[in-house]
């Protein structure tokens, strides 16, 4: 009897408990635990059922495309630091989550170099961040031609290398990239280098950084241009620290360089790194193209100012780069007398001209005439001189024009030179003939005139 009952009792107590669970839904629409947006609901034996939508941000799977940057829901929140890494942190660029160093950690190195060459002086400015960012930051360079060598021309740099030692004592290059720039005395250029190599470390230490910059120029030596190339070299000494996510990179807010010879931008294609090509045919491009002058893009074609030698200044003449005289600058006129002997003929010669020479109005003046000639020669003439220096032909004058007792003038012009100003150790040479008992002779002598500096001011 007392079992039966206990029974009951059970009976009554679990249709009891029945009656008082409440059902969790009757449709679909009951159910709001989880967003529609990401899941299909329905209700089944008055459960809520949530079967979760593919590649919907918000139902609680990490799937392709989604990050904690694009979605924190799925993949959790885009904070703290990167696991194996003293200096990277996940951070919110955006919808981006990348890894970067903080701020507060970051020091900017800054470092000077002058470095001598070829008879001309350069400075080297570096800029870079410590610990340095491989997928976002880049190695700043200035170059500056502090001193320049009077024989000096068109300095071009080319190329700059950028190498480094590993830790386990492997030579590397860090950047190998091409500058294609100009420089001027007291002018400058900027080159941004990015920096990478083969690692599977995701931070760590360089030593023996090193930048190699190739360049080219032209020297000038009595008119004479040769083309030459030449090296710059810097050792630095910080070591480089470095950190290398494997998170990929955002684009900087802005690329604008504020120059409008080049076209800024940035994406996939650059790394996400931004770049600057140059716009053909636009000032600002660091070419000196058609219709450029130093007057009007002097940051192509170079500033036109300062001396153009002892005697010469630069200045505009409106879009035209002139040489012209320095003030106070006279010319000072030189004689030279020269008593040449030539065997049965004696000459009395002067040679007269100004230095600086301007070729544009000065001559060379020659005044010959004969002081002594044996009775047996006849026709004594002058056929042609010539202005050198070395093997360099500055002027050739063909006179043919036969001397007597008094002075016969011959002017010597100087077509043209290569620079504005130029120095030359000038050398006048003769050729004659005269007739002698019957017979023709021929013959050469030279005259040493000495150190000339020609101008072509204008």
């Amino acid at each position: 009897m007392q079992k039966r009952f206990i029974v009951i009792l059970s009976i009554v107590a679990l249709l009891i408990l029945i009656a008082c669970t409440k059902a969790e839904c009757k449709t679909a629409a009951d159910c709001t635990a989880k967003s529609s947006k990401a899941f299909t609901i329905s209700c089944a034996a008055s459960k809520c059922v949530y079967n979760p939508i593919p590649g919907v941000c918000g139902n609680y799977q990490c799937e392709t495309g989604e990050t904690k940057g694009n979605c924190e829901l799925d993949c959790g929140k885009c904070e703290g630091k990167v696991a194996g890494s003293q200096y990277l942190v996940y951070s919110k660029t955006g919808n981006t989550c990348v890894q970067d160093v903080p701020i507060a950690l970051i020091q900017p190195v800054y470092s000077t170099a002058d470095v001598p060459s070829a008879g001309d002086r350069f400075k080297i400015d570096t800029i870079y961040n410590q610990p340095f960012n491989m997928k976002k930051d880049v190695f700043k360079l200035t170059f500056t031609l502090a001193q320049q060598s009077p024989q000096n021309r068109d300095i071009h740099l080319t190329t700059a290398e950028l190498s480094a030692t590993t830790k386990d004592k492997r030579a590397i290059t860090l950047a190998r990239q091409n500058i294609d720039k100009y420089l001027w005395t007291g002018g400058s250029a900027e080159q941004e280098l990015i920096l990478d190599f083969p690692t599977a470390e995701i931070e760590g230490e360089l030593t023996n950084v090193a930048l190699k910059v190739q360049y080219e120029y032209t020297t000038v030596q009595a008119g004479k241009k040769t083309p030459r190339q030449g090296m710059l070299q810097n050792k630095y000494k910080d070591k480089l620290v470095f950190v290398k996510p494997i998170t990929s990179p955002v684009c900087p807010p802005s690329c604008d360089d504020k120059n409008q010879g080049t076209r800024d931008s940035c994406g996939v294609q650059t790394n996400f790194f931004c770049v600057h090509e140059p716009i053909p045919n636009t000032c600002g491009n660091f070419k000196c193209e058609s219709g450029e002058t130093q007057c009007n893009c002097p940051q192509d074609c170079g500033p036109c100012a300062g001396s153009a030698g002892l005697y010469l200044d630069y200045t505009c003449q409106g879009t035209v780069c002139a040489s012209i005289l320095k003030v106070g600058v006279t010319a000072q006129p030189s004689s030279l007398f020269d008593d040449r002997s030539l065997g049965p003929v004696e000459l009395n010669n002067n040679y007269k001209f100004n230095n600086p020479f301007n070729i544009k109005i000065d001559k060379l003046t020659l005044d010959f005439k004969i002081y002594r000639q044996d009775p047996t020669v006849s026709g004594m003439t002058i056929e042609t001189i010539r202005l050198l220096d070395g093997n360099e032909q500055l002027a050739e004058t063909a006179v043919n024009q036969e001397l007597g007792t008094d002075a016969k003038t011959v002017e010597v012009s100087i077509p043209s030179i290569a620079e504005p100003e130029e120095e030359h150790n000038v050398n006048l040479d003769i050729w004659y003939k005269y007739t002698q008992g019957g017979q023709e002779k021929t013959g050469k002598f030279e005259k040493q005139l000495g150190k000339i500096t020609l101008i072509n001011p204008g």
